[in-house]
């Protein structure tokens, strides 16, 4: 979250594409983790759909264009970060099924989120930036409380639950529906809406994911 946050920093919050970009590798990273270390076996049919829906997402939030990439800005900064963040939740998904083999989806959790409080901490106290907590205005920290509710604690809950129960390599396919969310967010809260090609790179995306979730993973143990 850090990492991403920070490539965002470095674009200016105005050309995202190349942050969007890199995270479409999300499902490359988590499906060789988990053949590693879960060792996961996905048929090969499974790399077709998993495929197809890689393309959905580019469709949905790129159409057939290629994204503007703005030399003058610093986008090998954040590319790095944007990097570090792809390979970081795709870890996080590996990682996170591993412990649900021995613990309840809710311990999981909270054991996410005592982890990153933690690290978080250390970091901060690291980098001597706890005067910044100070200047948090109280409007933001009514959407920091926003955010820790709805996206934070409630969406981890059901995200566990669902690993829990599906495959890393199964979940890292599913996550890729969560651009949906902003399309949503943008057409309610800007009247936005998408144009017929990325209406066509969601259908794409959700019938692969549906493909997907309906294979049989096979994780050796």
């Amino acid at each position: 979250t850090m990492a991403i946050t920070k490539a965002l920093f470095y674009v200016n919050y105005v050309n995202l594409s190349i942050v969007v970009l890199i995270q479409k590798l999300q499902p490359v990273f988590a499906i060789i983790l988990a053949s590693i270390m879960l060792k996961e076996r996905p048929p090969k049919i499974f790399f077709i759909w998993s495929g197809l829906a890689i393309i959905g997402a580019y469709i949905m939030t790129f159409g057939f264009s290629i994204p503007h990439l703005d030399s003058d800005q610093k986008l090998l900064e954040a590319s790095f970060f944007a990097l570090i963040a792809t390979f970081s939740f795709a870890a996080s998904t590996v990682l996170g099924k591993r412990a649900l083999r021995n613990i309840d989806f809710e311990v999981g959790t909270y054991l996410r989120f005592v982890m990153m409080s933690i690290l978080m901490f250390l970091i901060v106290a690291g980098l001597n930036e706890f005067q910044y907590v100070s200047q948090i205005r109280k409007d933001q920290w009514l959407v920091l409380l926003a955010i820790a509710l709805m996206t934070g604690g409630a969406a981890s809950f059901l995200y566990y639950y669902g690993l829990k129960i599906v495959t890393a390599s199964v979940s890292t396919i599913c996550e890729l529906a969560f651009p949906l969310t902003a399309i949503i967010l943008e057409y309610l809260l800007r009247g936005h809406i998408m144009n017929k090609i990325q209406w066509l790179g969601v259908l794409i995306l959700f019938f692969s994911i549906i493909k997907v979730s309906s294979l049989r993973v096979v994780a050796k143990t």
